[in-house]
């Protein structure tokens, strides 16, 4: 619409030769004590044309104000002898505006007021008044010409426009939707020019300014004292219409409503203060803040909504608010109010704690209810109108954005070849990795696509389902071999949305995770380098440099999937953190207008102008005088240290200088805001416009962020103040964080490190840097707590990796600093003198060009330091993780893996390599030519052509060599019959053997088809050594570990006696011996080898051949496998049956391998059991914890002490029998980590906040 604002009237001083008095009407004006709105609405209520035959001052402050009295006598006095009867009372304790007019009512009713004929309708008229609502000379004029010829109207409203100037529209009457949803049909911000002068029947009207018939208001007694200063005009016009009066707005009557309460302004308006302004037009002051009263409001519509629903939908309505109250604070989290969130929460509480109050609003409606509900129908709202009055609003709103940031052609232009050169970057980027993917990793793209599952050697099976996936990332026991107590991985707690993701299979998360992990890391590290230089070709260079890094290529190579999880996830914590704090680089195109016809100086120091207006108010500027960080010769070389772009220059102007990056200063300070489409902004010049509708002050400087202060003018436009930082950004760091430490638990303690120097460098943003640690620390939480109980052991567990461990070969520290982990290979094509340096040249590169960036000065200087400091924290966590070992593998000690830390080092050293070539190509233009224009190309050819190198040669050895040691399994592990025993009821075990060609017979109890990642955990992995940190020693094996090493003895020596009861009792059902692979993982074994492991394999299998008790079913390319079965004590006689299941019910002393097998699925169990005779026991094979849980019928079972065994005692009662491990020390954990990750991911939406207008 058109800002075209009618001229508003100013009361003018009353004549008394011209005034009328109306005899039947008493205006009441309340007030809270003297205000600054009361002088002005006093003096209108004495300009009328026609004024009122008695005025009440109704003081309801809880103190008698001396002004009031003086102020009311003072607005009349030129009223002389036409002067109406002026009454001042004070009624202190009135919490409402009708609580204060009863009162005052029944103090000053005079016998004249009251009586009248018995015959004669009551005409005496109540004019209603705020002390913030000052009516124009004509308004009482008005209402009683539209209420004297029309009988039935009890309740005649105005037109309500704002205090301020310019005009804007309040309301022309009111209307709510049937479920109450207050409508006005008026945009924000809305001229009035007559438009809606058409209106008259309506459901309601504001009190403020209204002129209620006397009768009527007593009738109804008023509003309901229990909605507070909100809604009371609704309440009394909508109780007026069903006692079968109308209620009426007469457009014509116009009040000027300042609304403070609505505004947050009640305590600052004083007299004396400054006058209200609202310099972006938008009809609230600018120091309002509809905020502050939202509780109260939002209790009131409550209350409302209970008091006019009918009866039996009452509890329906106490429901949805209760629901709709924590639906509503999740959008207020994801909008970014916080507070709001929790005013949400509390206002259904607040209005369902008072059914006392609902009860008698109740009853006072109905008392006076003459009118069916269904009578305002023809005056409420539809569903319809609702939705087309909201989407009007949202598309209205996003209009407005995109006329005031709408750019100019040229400006169109420019920005689409920046478009242009950043996709085609980024397309060439992506064709580039996924092709040295296919090269590499082709044949297991291929395979994982089909649905075969990845392993290698840091990587077991994942073919868990979504369910199993998450009941092992929320429980507190790890379930391989014979389970044991432990936090889970937190791994497995960042996998379950990948895996939702993929359609519930964990294998193809996995896969997608350790098979597009190249290009994964390569697409962040473009990001993360856009908020360091927008400069294409070195955005390309820090990508393949990423996506090359011998730390992720090693870890893919080996199915570390932690460690590539986290490389892949630090670039965009990197970016999130830049965000949060408001220094990313952006690209800005200036309007060629900006610089037409200017003198170069002139030109450059009006920008520097324009730059401190755009940065807004700041706490460290000296005053009007100028920032003393900001100068025409720092802005001029500001400009030139960017990248040339071509562009087109009028004739007569500057040489533009658009696009251009301009970064913030590391302390927070950002002299741009926040992008709305990858880092594009279009900078004007910032020009005086002509001021419209009374604007006083210039908007750009007082307009809210986010706000539009002006129409769009081609070459003018105010653009957006800057932004401080992104909160939605520190809350994506956040996640990206939490998934990084989630992978690589190590880099917590660099990380907080790192949080907290850029808290100290950013003091603007220190609050949202900090926050970025949050959910990863409440993520590591039962980890951190589990370490401090272990006391100096703890180290071990923040030190190990996710997963299975795995012996490597570290690197020297000088090696990891050139980003190197552990040993690197090189092509077997390239000569010796080439090999060696090879896998040392990318990181010599990225060493290289982080020392150079230490020579940038201010402000690239702070953010190279800070970045070098990541470095040194990285390279420091490596080197501690060097001298501690962590667990044992194959019973020898290992190292944690060096790559995690490496990786974290390297991104340090990258992004201060990243910060130091940003806009290397402007400064060399201002040199002269000579030897650096030469010798910085064949640099940066050099470094351009080694992360390609690298990466081709990776590609070349995963496909032709052993680089990569991952394989993908086209066969069960496990096969049909022994998975058919694992599965439900009996869930029994299956013992694996292998034995390999020096004699050693190694085992694994098996649930499901080989061991799955859900079954193993760090947690336990680091158990198995004991001893100081700094001389550990393998852990003594526990009761059941000896048990189990017993029979595995006993089956490799070819006992004689029967070994079926012994793994019954493990419910052990079946025994595999694998099959020897072909290409087995960690490469294929020359001939030598494999006939050793041929030779070991067929000894072993004719042991268990000759084993009583063995079975032997079938053998296919997945192992030989036998069943347990007890044999004959004679020939012919019938062998005695075992209880393989993991869990049955036992008589006290009997044997584990007897008894009665009762139904599982291995974890739990859920089922019924038949009543006995005696004391039973209930045994599950399964080591014994206190965060077992038993019950019967929902009685708790007793645990008891039977060796290594859980146990319980079950009675002789039978029933149903519920047995789960549910540790209560985890339970507020979870809640904790439920609440933190889901208001996390409500603040990263990117959602804007909404405006602290009219709602």
């Amino acid at each position: 619409m058109t800002d075209f604002p009618l001229p508003l009237r100013a009361p003018s001083e009353p004549t008394p030769g011209a005034t009328r008095l109306a005899p039947a009407v008493t205006a009441v004006v309340v007030t809270l004590g003297s205000t600054r709105y009361l002088p002005a609405t006093l003096r209108a209520v004495g300009a009328q044309d026609v004024v009122p035959a008695r005025v009440l001052v109704v003081d309801a402050g809880p103190h008698a104000d001396e002004d009031v009295p003086r102020l009311a006598r003072g607005a009349f006095a030129a009223l002389g002898a036409a002067a109406p009867e002026i009454v001042e009372l004070h009624v202190p304790g009135a919490r409402t505006f009708g609580e204060a007019v009863r009162r005052a009512l029944a103090d000053v009713a005079p016998p004249s007021l009251v009586a009248r004929p018995e015959r004669e309708p009551d005409r005496t008229w109540l004019w209603l008044l705020h002390d913030d609502s000052a009516p124009e000379p004509a308004a009482l004029s008005e209402l009683l010409r539209a209420v004297e010829h029309a009988p039935s109207v009890a309740v005649a409203g105005v037109k309500q426009r704002t205090w301020t100037e310019p005009p804007r529209l309040l309301e022309v009457g009111v209307r709510t939707s049937r479920s109450g949803r207050r409508m006005t049909g008026i945009e924000e911000s809305e001229v009035d020019q007559g438009q809606h002068d058409g209106r008259e029947d309506v459901l309601g009207v504001g009190i403020a300014g209204a002129l209620v018939r006397r009768d009527v208001w007593e009738e109804l007694d008023g509003p309901d004292p229990a909605l507070g200063p909100f809604g009371d005009g609704l309440d009394l016009s909508r109780r007026a219409c069903l006692a079968g009066h109308r209620v009426v707005v007469v457009p014509a009557a116009v009040v000027r409503h300042a609304q403070a309460g609505y505004a947050g302004l009640r305590g600052r308006e004083r007299p004396g203060a400054d006058e209200d302004v609202d310099a972006d037009g938008d009809g609230l002051a600018d120091d309002a803040d509809p905020r502050r009263s939202f509780a109260a409001r939002r209790r009131a519509l409550l209350h409302q909504r209970l008091v006019t629903a009918p009866l039996p939908l009452v509890p329906v309505v106490a429901l949805l608010a209760l629901v709709a109250g924590v639906v509503r604070a999740l959008v207020r989290v994801a909008t970014k109010e916080p507070l709001l969130a929790g005013t949400e929460l509390t206002a259904p509480v607040g209005a369902l704690l008072h059914p006392a109050a609902v009860a008698r609003a109740r009853r006072r409606g109905r008392t006076t209810r003459r009118l069916p509900r269904r009578a305002l129908r023809p005056l409420q709202a539809t569903w319809r109108d609702v939705w087309d009055e909201w989407r009007d609003r949202r598309l209205a709103g996003a209009e407005v954005r995109r006329t005031w940031r709408a750019p100019s052609e040229l400006e169109l232009r420019e920005l689409a070849a920046l478009a242009t050169r950043r996709r085609v970057g980024l397309g060439a980027l992506l064709v580039a990795l996924a092709a040295a993917t296919a090269l590499g990793l082709g044949s297991l793209v291929g395979r994982a696509a089909s649905g075969s599952s990845l392993v290698g050697p840091a990587l077991v099976q994942a073919s868990s389902d979504l369910g199993e996936l998450t009941h092992a990332a929320l429980a507190r026991w790890v379930t391989g071999g014979l389970g044991d107590a432990g936090p889970a991985d937190p791994l497995l707690v960042v996998l379950v949305p990948l895996t939702a993701l993929l359609g519930g299979e964990l294998a193809r998360a996995v896969a997608v995770v350790l098979l597009g992990a190249v290009v994964l890391a390569g697409v962040g590290a473009w990001f993360a380098a856009g908020a360091a230089t927008r400069s294409v070709g070195t955005r390309l260079w820090a990508a393949a440099v990423w996506a090359g890094a011998p730390a992720l290529l090693l870890a893919v190579g080996d199915g570390r999937l932690g460690a590539v999880l986290a490389h892949a996830m630090l670039p965009w914590v990197a970016l999130g953190v830049a965000r949060a704090i408001g220094v990313q680089r952006r690209d800005s195109v200036l309007s060629g207008l900006a610089t037409a016809q200017r003198e170069p100086d002139e030109a450059v120091a009006e920008d520097a102008s324009d730059a401190r207006l755009a940065a807004g108010p700041r706490a460290d500027a000296p005053g009007p005088s100028g920032d003393p960080e900001v100068s025409v010769a720092g802005l001029r070389e500001q400009v030139a240290d960017e990248e040339d772009v071509e562009t087109t220059r009028p004739r007569g102007a500057l040489p533009p200088r658009a696009p251009s990056a301009e970064p913030g200063d590391a302390s927070g300070r950002s002299h741009t805001s926040e992008p709305l489409d990858e880092d594009v902004e279009t900078t004007r010049p910032r020009r005086a416009l002509p001021a419209t509708g009374g604007d006083r002050v210039r908007a750009s400087a007082l307009a809210p962020a986010g706000a539009p202060t002006s129409p769009h003018v081609p070459g003018a436009t105010v653009g957006p103040p800057p932004s401080a930082g992104s909160f939605a950004a520190a809350a994506g760091a956040a996640l990206a964080l939490l998934v990084v430490v989630a992978g690589a638990p190590v880099l917590l303690v660099p990380s907080a490190l790192v949080l907290l120097v850029v808290a100290a460098s950013a003091p603007r943003a220190r609050g949202r840097v900090v926050l970025v640690l949050v959910p990863a620390l409440v993520l590591l939480g039962p980890l951190l707590v589990e370490a401090s109980e272990r006391g100096a052991a703890g180290w071990r567990l923040l030190l190990a990796d996710p997963g299975p461990a795995l012996a490597s070969e570290r690197s020297a520290a000088w090696e990891q600093l050139l980003g190197v982990p552990a040993t690197a290979l090189a092509p077997a094509l390239l000569p010796d003198v080439v090999r060696g340096p090879w896998p040392y040249m990318l990181g010599g590169a990225v060493l290289l060009t982080a020392l150079l960036a230490l020579l940038r000065g201010a402000p690239a200087a702070r953010a190279v330091r800070v970045a070098w400091f990541a470095a040194a924290a990285g390279l420091a966590t490596a080197a501690a993780g060097g001298v501690v070992q962590v667990a044992a593998a194959d019973g020898d000690p290992v190292l944690p893996w060096a790559g995690t830390a490496v990786s974290f080092a390297g991104a340090g050293l990258l992004a201060a390599g990243v910060l130091g070539a940003d806009g290397i190509s402007a400064r060399l233009a201002r040199s002269t030519f000579g030897w650096r224009q030469p010798a910085v190309a064949v640099l940066a050819a050099v470094l351009g052509a080694v992360p390609v190198l690298c990466l081709a040669s990776w590609a070349w050895q995963a496909r032709e060599g052993d680089a990569v040691r991952l394989t993908a399994l086209d066969r069960p592990v496990v096969p049909a019959v022994g998975q058919q025993s694992q599965a439900e009821p009996a869930a029994s075990r299956v013992l694996a053997l292998t034995d390999d060609a020096d004699g050693v017979l190694t085992w694994q109890l098996l649930r499901d088809d080989g061991t799955q990642l859900v079954e193993v955990a760090a947690s336990v992995t680091t158990r198995t050594l004991s001893g100081p940190v700094d001389a550990p020693e393998l852990a003594e094996p526990d009761d059941a570990t000896d048990e189990v090493q017993d029979v595995v003895a006993r089956l490799a020596g070819a006992t004689s006696g029967d070994v079926s009861g012994d793994l019954a009792a493990l419910a052990v059902a079946d025994v595999l011996v694998p099959g020897v692979p072909a290409a087995p993982t960690g490469g294929a074994p020359d001939a030598g080898d494999r006939d050793a492991l041929e030779r070991a394999r067929a000894a072993l299998v004719a042991r268990l051949d000759a084993t009583a008790g063995l079975e032997r079913i079938t053998e296919n390319p997945s192992g030989a496998i036998w069943r347990v079965q007890p044999s004959a004590a004679t020939r012919g006689a019938t062998p005695v049956e075992v209880v393989q299941s993991w869990a049955r019910v036992l008589a006290p002393g009997d044997d584990p391998a007897a008894g009665v097998a009762v139904a599982s699925n291995g974890n739990a169990v859920d089922t019924r059991v038949e009543s006995g005779a005696g004391d039973r026991l209930l045994v599950l094979a399964e080591r014994a914890d206190p965060g077992w849980r038993a019950t019967l019928d929902g009685r708790p079972l007793r645990a008891v002490t039977d060796g290594w065994r859980q146990t319980f005692e079950l009675g002789d009662d039978g029933g149903r029998l519920v047995v789960a491990h549910r540790d209560p020390e985890r339970n507020p954990w979870l809640v904790a980590q439920g609440v933190v990750l889901l208001l996390t991911v409500l603040f990263a939406l990117p959602l804007r906040r909404r405006k602290a207008g009219r709602r």
